[in-house]
């Protein structure tokens, strides 16, 4: 069972904070260090100061500062629980204006062996060990995790699209790259319990925030172990969480790409041996011609074939890799279900980079040897400027796919999806009393 509840949004004060565009920012794990320097040049309240800190004692940096911007009322607490109805508009690359609706609340903690909240991608430690000292150090969920609900009739959308009918939202700024963001604030208990009741027989499959789950799931324990079982119903038994709904069209997610190194070098003739030997391949060459021909070319034939593109340093074409027969990753992947096996990512990195480029499993995840984009310009064009060996260019994982991969309880390797577009942070941040008891939650 999903417990869902309302709850006091620690958000900017628009008395202090007249343009939120200056001080909302990217999520931490898609800011490079480039970015982060222009952020806080942005504004002395911008909130990568406080999801990102750039101080050599950060947790405590973060500490002191998220207090004084709550002194100084540059954050403050709404007065009464609620759940918040968001609208985000956007554009993809192809010129299409999405509207992505969904709303914040609270969201029990539960194990995953519950089977109720699913995650669908592995983790690393290091980054839940960095998010699990930033919440002990100002006791509250920075950023919200990204949840999928499923609702063939948007039922929840409904209900909350006519509560706020006719209110003006608290929040309506549009962000750099010139999405526009709505935020409305529902209070009223009726509504709220009409969603509980949706929501509670709701299977959740977290989207983006894996990392940020678990290290959660960590902070709720050392508390318990500090302080007892307590009722169930204490504040740190919960997380801030973005719901929205698979079943709709505005729910978008795109491909992740890689660029690899840190694999030994193999002789041309070779690895172009250990290709044709797995592989049909498709050639096309680096040309600028070529290279519109080769990702056209890619993204047509996944509509058929699932296809892996290549591009290796020093190679005069770019490559379409299909695979030859199923019985290959039948025989390498034994443990693994069908609908894992047969994606595209688990093919790049079982038989591609740790059966034919010599890469193990833990090289792969190490962190210093596979750069992610979703850009798959960027990617080509950085493999033949920076210290890259190769790039993979994927199409994007299916929502159903992901949908039969977590029924048959199995994840994804990391960096699988990207849900697009992100979340923003500095909208919504969820203050941590341990003493306090969440209000309104479903029974």
């Amino acid at each position: 069972m999903i417990r869902i509840a309302p709850f006091r949004a620690l958000c900017y004060s628009p008395k202090k904070i007249k343009d939120l565009s200056k001080v909302i920012a990217p999520p931490y794990d898609v800011i490079s260090t480039e970015e982060q320097d222009k952020l806080y040049k942005k504004s002395v309240y911008n909130f990568v100061r406080l999801d990102l800190n750039q101080e050599a004692d950060s947790y405590n940096a973060v500490a002191q500062l998220f207090d004084e911007w709550q002194s100084q009322g540059i954050l403050e607490r709404d007065e009464a629980p609620a759940i918040y109805f968001s609208a985000h508009r956007f554009k993809l690359k192809s010129g299409e204006q999405k509207v992505r609706l969904g709303f914040f609340a609270l969201t029990e903690l539960q194990e995953f062996a519950t089977g109720a909240i699913k995650p669908h991608e592995k983790t690393l430690d290091a980054p839940k060990e960095d998010r699990l000292k930033l919440m002990l150090a100002c006791h509250a969920q920075l950023s919200p995790i990204f949840v999928l609900y499923a609702q063939p009739k948007p039922t929840i959308q409904i209900i909350l699209s006519v509560a706020v009918e006719g209110m003006a939202p608290f929040i309506e700024t549009e962000l750099d790259n010139g999405d526009e963001l709505k935020l409305w604030r529902i209070i009223e208990s009726a509504v709220i319990e009409k969603v509980q009741r949706e929501m509670a027989e709701q299977t959740l499959l977290i989207a983006d925030g894996h990392h940020r789950y678990e290290a959660t799931l960590r902070y709720r324990d050392q508390l318990r172990s500090e302080r007892g079982p307590g009722s169930g119903n204490e504040a740190y038994n919960f997380i801030l969480t973005y719901f929205a709904n698979i079943n709709d069209d505005n729910v978008v997610i795109l491909p992740t790409h890689r660029l690899v190194r840190g694999f030994t070098h193999k002789p041309f003739l070779e690895l172009e041996e250990a290709l044709q030997t797995y592989f049909y391949v498709e050639q096309h060459p680096k040309t600028p011609e070529g290279k519109t021909s080769f990702l056209k070319a890619l993204k047509n034939a996944a509509k058929k074939h699932r296809v892996i593109g290549a591009s290796f340093k020093r190679d005069p074409r770019y490559l379409i890799l299909r695979l030859k027969n199923k019985r290959i990753m039948q025989r390498l992947a034994k443990d693994m279900s069908a609908p894992l096996r047969e994606l595209d990512v688990s093919t790049l990195h079982l038989l591609v980079l740790e059966h034919i480029l010599g890469m193990p499993p833990e090289q792969q995840v190490s962190g210093a040897t596979i750069r992610y984009s979703q850009d798959e310009e960027a990617v080509l064009q950085a493999l033949e400027k920076e210290d890259y060996q190769a790039a993979f260019i994927l199409n994007a994982t299916k929502a159903e796919e992901i949908q039969s991969i977590v029924a048959a309880n199995e994840k994804m390797p990391q960096k699988s999806t990207y849900f697009y577009p992100k979340l923003s942070s500095g909208l919504i941040v969820n203050k941590i009393d341990p003493d306090e008891q969440v209000e309104g939650a479903a029974t």
